[in-house]
């Protein structure tokens, strides 16, 4: 007699733990792909993070290819002084040609940051804090 009240009791239990089940299962597979979205977001955030990284190193390295150049302006114009040359624009305008480069190149990867920066909610105190990165395939 008890046998058949706890097989009652199975029977009636039975269906609502199977359906309990079958609702933790689909609970447990929808929040694994809020995990799986959450990671490919946090993902995408850090890739893009270290892109402006690689691109405020890019930026350091223009800005020190341009400081040279200006040296050897300067040091051209120095020389041309010294010597009491005439000093003519001509001579000048290969360097001046390739700071201007530089400068393109450098406002190209600003203006790059911004557009990450702007897609990612970035404010500048953001970016500030993202420090240059090399990019790991040139340093092999």
């Amino acid at each position: 007699m008890a046998e058949d009240r706890w097989k009652k009791l199975w029977d009636t239990l039975k269906p609502q733990i199977a359906s309990a089940i079958q609702k933790a299962g689909e609970t447990a597979q929808k929040a694994g792909e809020v995990i799986s979205e959450m990671a490919k977001t946090l993902g995408k955030e850090s890739a893009k993070l270290a892109k402006i990284g690689k691109l405020k190193a890019d930026i350091l390295i223009l800005e020190g290819n341009k400081d040279n150049l200006l040296r050897k302006l300067g040091e051209k114009l120095y020389q041309l002084y010294k010597n009491e040359e005439e000093i003519k624009k001509e001579v000048f305008s290969e360097l001046v040609k390739e700071i201007e480069e530089l400068d393109k190149k450098i406002l190209e990867k600003q203006k790059e940051i911004e557009s990450i920066a702007k897609e990612e909610n970035l404010n500048p105190e953001d970016i500030e804090k993202i420090p240059a990165v090399e990019d790991e395939e040139k340093k092999d």
